[in-house]
């Protein structure tokens, strides 16, 4: 049920807040001290490296912390990163502290993906997604409105932001998923278990990747004004805020996969539609456009977390997520290439024609995974019958596990090796 997840969402809330106002400040604060585009450059990419490796560290964390002290602990760990960047002199340093805000934020967004996916129950696992990718992305826009790049003020704002949002989780009790019994990142036993999971968001970082790098560029292209090709990235994100709960609320509703194959066919269609747009469109024109776009192909990735967290085991939903998030960081890493080759070749349609190709193959993959594994089950009944929801994850457990294995207690009764206790209250 949402409520006792509420304080989870309100501290994902206050931390995407101050993660959109750091965006917006640490460009300024680069340039104006007087580091070239090249260095700016490699501190963003620095970020994502960070971002990987923390991405990979974070289930550890989780399992030898507890979900609220891990968050707590990251947390700490961002705001003394926050009171460091005014600090950074050079590239070096700034190169250094931006790989270490990628680990911080990496491991706080799979506390809380991973908290809210165990926490969730199949039939509304897809809502509860929804609801939190609209109203992080909400706070993720509205944080660079906090932005006064005059002195040490933003950083101390920043701090403010991260501190708060410790105290949701903190001092009420939400519900506490059962800690991750894996932590390994197993990539190929994800995509054995939920490849259209695991291929959607590959598939959604190469795409988005490329859009969002270069929707501005595109705009340019085609004969907008600056202020209007800056605002394509508006309507992107503002398409995909109107169309995430619906499409969470479908998903619960039928086969996951079904609706990403469908999104990502329509993704396909308006990709081409969109292809076709001749330069000197009216502004409004493109802007619904890419709404339309961002509607359909930005939602895909929390349908592919939902599904993903459907089918594995609820002690694996923490590596889970963590390793689709990898997945797609690598996608929106590679993507940008080839987009950028197309568009070179082709034109400003070479960017659409690029999603459009990507989109109908994400959509081909689904659909023919679809079918093969119900062909799989078709000759005979399941070996096994779904076990109820557990009481404490409100997840459902995939496999066939027995009563004893789905609360944690091996058939011995001990616990399984590497758990620890309970997290204290």
């Amino acid at each position: 049920m949402m409520p006792p997840l509420l304080p989870v969402m309100a501290a994902a809330v206050l931390m995407q807040a101050g993660n959109g106002l750091l965006q917006a400040l640490l460009p300024l604060r680069m340039q104006a001290q007087g580091l070239s585009a090249a260095d700016i450059g490699m501190v963003a990419s620095a970020y994502g490296v960070g971002f990987a490796a923390g991405c990979l560290a974070a289930p550890r964390v989780v399992r030898r912390l507890g979900f609220v002290r891990a968050y707590a602990g990251l947390a700490a760990l961002m705001a003394i990163l926050a009171l460091a960047l005014p600090l950074a002199g050079g590239s070096a340093g700034w190169v250094l502290l931006r790989a270490l805000t990628g680990v911080g934020f990496a491991g706080l967004f799979t506390v809380i993906e991973g908290w809210i996916g165990a926490g969730a129950q199949d039939g509304n696992r897809g809502r509860i997604l929804a609801v939190y990718m609209v109203t992080t992305k909400l706070a993720l826009m509205a944080g660079p409105l906090l932005l006064d790049p005059g002195g040490d003020q933003p950083f101390r704002l920043l701090i403010l932001l991260i501190l708060l949002s410790v105290l949701p989780v903190a001092v009420t009790r939400p519900v506490r998923p059962a800690l991750p019994t894996a932590v390994s990142l197993d990539l190929s036993g994800l995509f054995r278990l939920a490849p259209s999971a695991l291929v959607g968001c590959f598939a959604v970082g190469v795409v988005t990747g490329s859009m969002i790098a270069f929707a501005p560029l595109y705009g340019l292209r085609i004969g907008l004004s600056e202020p209007a090709a800056a605002a394509l990235l508006v309507a992107l994100q503002g398409g995909s805020l109107l169309a995430q709960w619906p499409l969470g609320a479908l998903s619960d509703r039928r086969d996951r996969r079904v609706v990403i194959a469908a999104v990502a066919a329509t993704g396909a269609v308006l990709s081409a539609g969109l292809a076709l747009l001749p330069a000197g469109s009216p502004a409004w024109l493109v802007w619904a456009g890419f709404a339309l776009w961002g509607s359909q192909v930005l939602c895909i990735y929390a349908l592919c977390v939902a599904h993903a967290c459907d089918v594995v085991p609820p002690g694996r939903i923490v590596p889970t997520v963590s390793g689709l998030l990898v997945v797609w960081a690598a996608g929106a890493m590679v993507g940008p290439v080839p987009g950028a080759l197309l568009m070179d070749r082709l034109g400003p349609s070479g960017l659409f024609v690029y999603a459009a190709a990507g989109c109908t193959a994400l959509a081909a993959f689904v659909l023919i995974r679809r079918a093969v594994r119900e062909r799989e089950r078709a000759p005979g009944p399941p070996a096994f019958r779904p076990l109820p929801p557990d009481s404490l994850t409100g997840a459902a457990i995939s496999g066939p596990r027995t009563t004893l294995e789905s609360s944690g207690i091996e058939p011995s009764g001990t616990p399984p090796a590497g758990i620890g206790p309970p997290e204290g209250r």
